[in-house]
């Protein structure tokens, strides 16, 4: 079996340590209306689908990636890449993609579902707007609830 499935690979700790995370930041930036995009890569490695950005490499923690978005740090503009439970890229971007989507999705939108076209990752993005929150996957972006959010992120991260 060649292709592994990378978040599969994690150790269920790190597992249940990076959903949680998530969900905690996901909870305070979508309360707090502060927009972000979070990738989460699978076993396509995003190296060659995104530009800028800066590495860090750092461990998975819900007060880093707020901090990241947080709309007066520098950082807070383009995509946070999570590979192999950390947090190895910020403020990366993504080509957006070229379906016509709904015109009360933004730029974020655009470019988390681009991503999804090109690659198996999973991303999470909040509206700025809205607060509201949705997850694209398989070139698919679907709104989700915040009290359905980790039921749905660990259903995303399986396959």
């Amino acid at each position: 079996r060649n292709e592994i499935n990378k978040t599969k690979e994690l150790a269920t700790s790190s597992k249940i340590r990076l959903i949680n995370q998530l969900r905690e930041s996901v909870e305070y930036l979508s309360k707090e209306k502060i927009g972000a995009l979070i990738t989460i890569e699978n076993n396509d490695n995003l190296d060659n689908l995104r530009t800028d950005g800066v590495k860090l490499d750092a461990n998975i923690s819900s007060s880093l990636i707020i901090s990241i978005f947080n709309k007066n740090s520098p950082l807070h503009d383009g995509a946070v890449i999570i590979r192999n439970g950390k947090i190895y890229y910020a403020s990366t971007y993504y080509k957006i993609t070229k379906k016509s989507i709904d015109n009360k999705y933004g730029s974020r939108h655009r470019a988390g579902l681009g991503i999804s076209e090109v690659s198996d990752a999973t991303t999470i993005i909040v509206s700025e707007e809205t607060g509201s929150i949705s997850i694209t996957k398989n070139s698919t972006l679907i709104p989700v609830k915040m009290n359905e959010f980790q039921e749905k992120l660990i259903f995303f991260l399986k396959d």
